[in-house]
């Protein structure tokens, strides 16, 4: 009997991926983090992955609500390779602003959000 279930589990195990391979990469941090209500302008957007990206295929814009696009940098490489980092080049007036991003992890796969932060 036992046999019987260890044969199972085996077939279980070699039969189905294992479940990280069923996920995507997912954006666990930002800066400035979502919702976020600041006192300053941010001169920077960074972004942390659950999994390592590549800047050359990550994107990252910056709205008004209204969806006027705001110029900022290319992402760029951190010291971190699960993330990567836009400079924002002029002072953000106060208000509220949305963050689109795309980018793809070791999977290969496109993944993308947005979320929202305002400045008082």
């Amino acid at each position: 009997m036992t046999s019987y279930f260890l044969g199972i589990a085996a077939w279980l195990l070699t039969s189905f991926p294992a479940p990280s391979l069923l996920w995507h990469n997912e954006l666990i941090k930002s800066t400035p983090a979502a919702d976020a209500a600041l006192a300053e302008s941010p001169t920077t957007i960074r972004l942390w992955f659950a999994e390592k990206v590549e800047p050359k295929f990550s994107s990252i814009t910056l709205m008004k609500p209204d969806s006027t696009k705001i110029e900022i940098g290319k992402p760029n490489a951190t010291d971190d390779p699960k993330s990567f980092v836009s400079e924002i080049p002029a002072r953000l007036p106060a208000g509220g602003y949305i963050i689109r991003w795309r980018t793809a992890g070791t999977d290969g796969h496109a993944v993308r959000g947005s979320f929202k932060f305002s400045v008082k």
